[in-house]
């Protein structure tokens, strides 16, 4: 008996628990920020490669984990190419829509094919590029998976083939179809989730992901009727008051937004949590805590400040954000960090992660 109290109290010691902190401060990201937008604006854009490697530096060097910070190792130059290759995308979305109305919907068709390749890529060069005590992430997702995780029964591709052939001759049909990828959406996240955190990997293991579409359906589903409480009280506030009074009208608005608010914080801080809580790497594991109300104030408080400072005060809420997060995430391992390993590094195109920013195609973790 003595024996299995020794063994278990071994496994104790073994497993060890390190608290993310983020170090960051307002005041330094202050200029890191106003020079960004300074020379951006000045540059007509081509200074935000630049831009955006300073931020994800000291975003980076600033999260620490058990004494050592991560590390971000992409440079300016492909940034900068994938940035105009996305550009140049959305000018022909853009030109399209006004000069040739008829092409928009095989332009769409395009994107469509390319919405895979840009999501693996994306997460790719992430991977790539961000680093732990001199180790890289790794992605090992190509193509046919992401298509496979994406477009999972088809749904977006017959939507886009039936808008070309203007299949749609009954709105009724676009409403079930829409109701049918409401009721889907969070098997959707889930396997899309799946895809980007089973083909990530950390000094040659990779990670698992447990977190099943049921489980973002609860979260969903709450959100749903938050939003919908918010809904009933605006309705029977309208009907007590019987006026139409612009400043009474606008008061009555408010609760809209006030449950709108909420069911995002919830969404956002529950998302989070199981993201994280069903993620892990060999003998890592995470624990995030993240609180709906909490992360609400967080938002409110960081609205207002940026309201009321012209946003001058954005800097403040970012690092607000970003502290609060990391400060309710740990990271649990049992034993130490032998069983990871160096894995070769080699040059990951940026082309993709800015072709997803500038269509703002973002699942990443």
């Amino acid at each position: 008996m003595s024996a299995g109290l020794t063994d278990a109290g071994q496994a104790s010691l073994d497993k060890q628990e390190f608290q993310i902190k983020f170090a960051g401060e307002a005041r330094e990201y202050f200029r890191i920020w106003v020079v960004n937008l300074c020379l951006t604006l000045l540059t007509i854009g081509v200074f935000s490669a630049w831009a955006k490697v300073r931020k994800q530096r000291y975003f980076y060097s600033h999260t620490i984990i058990d004494g050592t910070p991560l590390q971000y190792g992409a440079q300016p130059l492909p940034i900068l190419k994938g940035r105009l290759f996305a550009a140049a995308l959305f000018l022909i979305y853009y030109a399209a829509q006004y000069v040739a109305p008829d092409i928009v919907p095989y332009v769409i068709a395009a994107l469509v094919v390319l919405v895979p390749w840009v999501v693996a890529r994306s997460a790719a060069f992430r991977a790539r590029y961000t680093g732990f005590r001199n180790m890289t992430l790794s992605f090992h997702g190509g193509y046919a998976s992401a298509v496979e995780a994406i477009y999972w029964l088809g749904g977006i591709p017959f939507l886009v083939v039936g808008t070309m052939f203007e299949w749609w001759g009954d709105n009724r049909i676009l409403g079930v179809a829409g109701m049918v990828a409401g009721l889907l959406f969070p098997w959707w996240i889930a396997r899309v989730r799946r895809f980007l955190i089973t083909n990530t990997s950390f000094g040659g293991c990779r990670a698992s992901f447990s977190a099943t579409g049921w489980q973002y359906f609860k979260i969903y589903f709450v959100s749903g009727l938050i939003i919908a409480a918010g809904g009933v009280v605006t309705t029977l506030g309208f009907m007590l008051l019987r006026t139409s009074s612009e400043t009474l009208l606008v008061a009555l608005v408010v609760p809209i937004y006030f449950f709108y608010a909420v069911a995002y914080a919830y969404v956002r801080a529950n998302t989070g949590n199981l993201m994280w809580n069903s993620s892990t790497f060999d003998n890592v594991s995470f624990r995030s805590t993240l609180k709906t109300w909490k992360l609400f104030a967080l938002y409110l408080t960081n609205a207002i400040g940026i309201l009321v400072s012209l946003g001058l005060l954005i800097p403040w809420a970012v690092i607000r954000t970003m502290r609060y997060r990391a400060e309710n995430i740990a990271v649990s391992m049992e034993g130490e960090l032998l069983n990871f390993r160096g894995s070769p590094s080699s040059s990951i195109s940026a082309t993709g992660s800015e072709v997803g920013e500038m269509f703002e195609l973002e699942f990443s973790l």
